[in-house]
């Protein structure tokens, strides 16, 4: 115990500086915390959200539970207590998304009372970790993050929920193969599989058409990309950019998918690392080809700064022309329906289109996500599972993907009919074709902070691709020995 507590003070420590950098990227992520206030809402709901300044204005909607044929497993409805909950989804549509799935829950579970908490992204974790090392503080259930699952599990951070699993039938063909396999350490579940993700390109049809080029034929290709940009990009009288077309690292960062769109794995199957393969090295030499293109680093670090959150962001301002994000960003898009200024001054909506990734080999993507986990220490385990069972059911991702347009990773709702009418879907459905969750490396979970530790660099003209990849790789190669 005294060496687990050790383990899991070290880890607060690291995720602590990690967490203070990844708050001021995320989005959307709450930048202050101003208070913390109780609402009552439909169905006895109670919920507790740490007030955040933000750009956007919060629209409250009246909850009402959607139900969605498909069966799911046993809710025991006798089970009873208050089930904390803390998650980090303050955004308008999320923040109504999570309000009727726990509606829903309540619903199916009426001796369970449901209390959810807002936190910002990567403070979620460093908290509980803080409160699990400390044996108190801890919520019932967390939103966690699946990827690197498997290690906080090692560090003693959730518990593991097989046992509840084999009991109540709650098992891997129920979802995404690898989404479950995420969540596995030693042979055994530490999450059950909640929202995935997949990169996809929002592109302005009505940018398109001004410049000469079908909107509804997107670039393929990385060559196709780099020939819409030459008609994409508007420039300022005095040479800076009205408009860039397109940047490949915004809203995106290099790894891992940017290499899988060029043949390179980045990990070998067995856990190897391949790093600076060749293809991986060209991947990064084509990014610099575009940091080049708009006048360097500063340059577009500069342009990215005058643009802020939704609605006022890169892609509903018109600074870009193109976008590579998660699907999800469409339910901003069709929450905020931004206007678009045309050549003749007019300002309809926005017109825009979504595909697949440009490739440089093949199509590739990339898909994370998060999975509905019980910290250790945790007082109401029972309770917290019940809720866990129903939000990740068929019902409850569902409903979830319907307002926030996150993938399911439960196979049934996946197929929900509402999803499915909506054209975007089928664009997904090629993507996740296509995508893959990594290899996970037990020895070195967090192994792609090599690469961001030298990206920059190669950004900035300091090293080149090679020299960068290859001093990834060797810091990998050392920290597996």
């Amino acid at each position: 115990m005294k060496s687990s507590r050790s383990k899991l003070l070290q880890l607060f420590t690291v995720v602590l500086l990690v967490g203070m950098i990844m708050s001021s990227c995320a989005t959307p992520t709450p930048i202050e915390v101003i208070k913390t206030v109780e609402v009552e809402k439909p169905v006895e709901v109670i919920t507790t959200v740490e007030v955040v300044r933000t750009v956007e204005v919060e629209t409250i909607v009246e909850v009402v539970p959607t139900a969605v044929p498909g069966p799911g497993p046993t809710l025991n409805s006798d089970v009873s207590g208050t089930v904390e909950m803390w998650h980090w989804w303050a955004s308008p549509v999320r923040r109504n998304g999570v309000r009727r799935l726990v509606a829903i829950c309540q619903t199916k579970l009426p001796n369970i009372t449901v209390v959810d908490t807002v936190k910002p992204f990567g403070d979620v974790w460093t908290a509980n970790i803080a409160a699990v090392t400390a044996g108190t503080g801890m919520p019932d259930v967390i939103v966690s993050d699946r990827p690197t699952l498997p290690r906080d599990a090692g560090d003693g951070v959730y518990m593991s929920l097989q046992e509840w699993a084999d009991r109540d039938g709650v098992t891997r063909d129920q979802f995404y193969d690898w989404a479950w396999d995420q969540t596995i350490f030693e042979g055994e579940t530490y999450g059950i599989p909640f929202e995935t993700d997949v990169r996809v390109l929002f592109y302005n049809k009505q940018a398109f058409t001004e410049a000469g080029l079908d909107p509804n034929d997107p670039p393929e290709t990385w060559d196709e990309l780099w020939e819409y940009a030459d008609k994409l990009d508007i420039k300022n009288e005095d040479g800076t950019y009205k408009r860039i077309a397109f940047f490949p690292l915004w809203n995106a960062g290099f790894n891992p998918f940017w290499a899988y769109l060029n043949g390179a794995p980045l990990i070998l199957p067995d856990g190897t690392p391949a790093i600076n393969d060749p293809k991986a090295v060209e991947a990064m030499e084509w990014i610099k080809k575009w940091v080049e293109r708009y006048g360097g680093w500063q340059a577009l670090e500069n342009y990215k700064a005058s643009f802020g959150a939704p609605p006022n962001d890169l892609f509903m301002s018109s600074g870009v022309a193109m976008l590579v994000d998660i699907y999800g960003y469409n339910s901003q898009l069709q929450f905020y329906r931004p206007n678009y200024l045309m050549a003749d001054g007019s300002k309809p909506r926005m017109d825009w289109g979504i595909t697949t990734l440009p490739y440089g080999e093949a199509p590739a993507d990339w898909s994370g996500g998060f999975s509905l986990s019980i910290p250790t220490g945790a007082k109401n385990a029972e309770a917290a599972w019940e809720l866990i069972k129903c939000m990740s059911g068929p019902e409850g991702q569902a409903s979830w993907a319907r307002d926030t347009q996150a993938q399911p990773t439960n196979l049934i709702a996946a197929t929900d009919p509402v999803l499915l009418a909506d054209p975007g879907w089928a664009v997904v459905d090629r993507a996740l074709s296509a995508s893959t969750g990594g290899v996970f490396v037990p020895g070195y979970s967090n192994w792609g902070e090599q690469i961001d530790l030298v990206a920059t660099k190669v950004w900035l003209g300091e090293m080149t691709a090679q020299e960068a990849l290859d001093a990834a790789q060797a810091a990998v190669e050392d920290t597996l020995k």
